[in-house]
């Protein structure tokens, strides 16, 4: 009798060649559940009648999908395989061993044979490489992130004696296939984590793996597959490095937004410093929003959800002004986003929908009664461990004089720091607030401009060229401390998350 079954839980998209071997490596199995990316071959219709239960789910970020995978299974224990894996006939025995009485650990890595279409490559640190791929899944999750994501556990693991084997690359032409997507969705990492990568470093990384898989990890020893390995290797960090410096330039807020000035100094009443600093929470934002699921509270003209565009898979901008989204789908259109009149404190959106948010100089306009439940709708369409990024300008800077200060009238609630932060930590459970300031060339100019330079009669004068068309978002700096010389309060919460655990190396 089997005191532990086991749900073998296989990804696949388009695998009607390789899918048949791999489930019958694990026939004996309690369970064999295939999880497909939408398929456009036989995939399905095979993994069904060999046997598996079959459930079809679009590939969105790894980490995410295989998460929601293992919560599929019939059983705890899972052994998680792509279906370029098989398991050996000794690996079989040794886990059925393993479960049939009480494993001494919940997590466990399992070696693997990588091979680049027949050739195993035993050299340059492809060899063991052992993965953890059978676990309890209430212990274990993975890092929900694209590419490379990280095992997630606080439980101790170990390791099984006997090979998995993994066709990674059907030839030398796959290998490269996959290089290219991979170093993409690693520069797409880069820019979300807001990594700062210098060509420097991606040069020295470049030189250093190539060298440690070549001599180190004794890549030699394989032959002509060693050196292609070695060389790979290298121009791995070089290519992401170079798909991460043009991502860099393609998707400049300032540049993006540049050719619609007129629209949003008029619609918006924005002269360029003011404009600049409210691109500086959006271009923040940008960061979280990298190839996920983005929504915009309060998009104004659409300038901003069209910058987001550029980066996230989708965004959904809303706005309660009928003549701001039909504006917004008139001039700033693209084929991801989407423009939908709603009134933002009762979103009619699916819970989970987004995997960050952003609302930027609007809370300020909310009836102060209704800031909660405008939070609270926010919170309840974003996934576990979403995003927030919320900007308004901060009251303590504006309000210099009490005695004098006029709030302007379409403004219901304006904040200090304390108070915006009291609000926020009322609904998120993690919220980290920052202050906006001026950086020390944008103190200089306004200095200069404070002394009447701005007016000298020259042919050519730097200041009011400055404030006129050099003022960039890069003249700006976020600070966690908040104080009056704070321009703006920009705060960012993050949702509870579902997951067990912290990150293991």
């Amino acid at each position: 009798m089997v005191r532990h079954p086991l749900s073998v839980v296989i990804l696949t998209k388009n695998e009607a060649g390789r899918i048949r071997a791999c489930i019958d490596s694990v026939r004996w199995a309690q369970e064999v559940l295939v999880i497909d990316d939408e398929s456009s071959d036989d995939t399905v219709r095979l993994a069904e009648a060999l046997g598996a239960r079959v459930l079809t789910r679009k590939m969105d970020i790894e980490g995410r999908h295989r998460n929601w995978a293992y919560a599929q299974a019939a059983h705890e224990w899972i052994l998680s395989l792509d279906a370029d894996e098989r398991v050996t006939p000794e690996l079989a025995q040794e886990l059925q061993a393993l479960l049939a009485g009480e494993p001494p650990c919940q997590v466990y890595a399992i070696p693997r044979r990588n091979y680049i279409g027949a050739h195993w490559i035993r050299h340059g640190g492809w060899y063991p490489s052992a993965q953890i791929k059978c676990f309890q899944r209430s212990v274990f999750r993975w890092e929900e992130t694209t590419v490379h994501p990280r095992a997630l556990s606080n439980c101790p693991s170990g390791t099984l004696q006997h090979d998995l084997l993994h066709y990674s690359y059907r030839d030398l032409a796959d290998f490269v296939d996959k290089l290219n997507r991979q170093t993409t969705l690693e520069a797409e990492k880069w820019l979300r984590d807001g990594r700062r990568m210098s060509w420097r470093r991606a040069a020295w990384r470049t030189i250093d793996r190539g060298f440690r898989s070549y001599v180190g990890k004794e890549g030699w020893r394989d032959g002509f597959w060693g050196l292609v390995v070695a060389w790979f290797a290298g121009a791995y960090q070089l290519l992401a490095w170079a798909k991460y410096a043009e991502a860099q330039r393609a998707a400049r807020i300032e540049d993006i937004v540049a050719p619609f000035r007129e629209l949003t100094v008029d619609a918006e009443r924005f002269d360029r410093p003011l404009l600049m600093s409210h691109l500086c929470a959006y271009r923040l934002a940008g960061r979280f929003a990298r190839q996920g699921r983005m929504l915009e509270l309060g998009c104004g003209t659409g300038y901003g959800a069209y910058y987001l565009g550029h980066l996230a898979h989708e965004v959904v901008a809303v706005d309660l002004d009928r003549d701001n989204i039909a504006r917004a789908e008139r001039v700033f259109q693209r084929p991801n986003v989407r423009y939908v009149p709603m009134d933002a404190t009762q979103l009619a959106l699916a819970d989970g929908s987004f995997d960050c948010a952003g609302t930027f100089q609007v809370i300020e306009h909310i009836p102060e009664p209704r800031l909660r439940q405008f939070l609270t709708e926010i919170q309840r369409v974003l996934v576990p461990g979403g995003v927030l990024v919320v900007s308004t300008l901060n009251l303590a800077h504006n309000c210099k004089d009490p005695t004098t200060y006029q709030k302007p009238s379409f403004h219901e609630k304006e904040f200090t720091a304390g108070e915006l932060k009291r609000l926020l930590e009322s609904v998120f459970p993690e919220v980290r607030l920052y202050g906006l300031y001026p950086g020390w060339r944008y103190r200089v100019f306004q200095r200069l401009k404070k002394w009447g330079l701005d007016r000298w009669s020259l042919g050519w004068n730097p200041v009011r060229r400055f404030f006129e068309d050099g003022l960039m978002t890069d003249a700006f700096v976020l600070r966690s401390r908040c104080t009056p010389r704070a321009i703006d309060l920009i705060g960012v919460c993050r949702t509870a998350t579902n997951g067990h655990g912290v990150a293991r190396a």
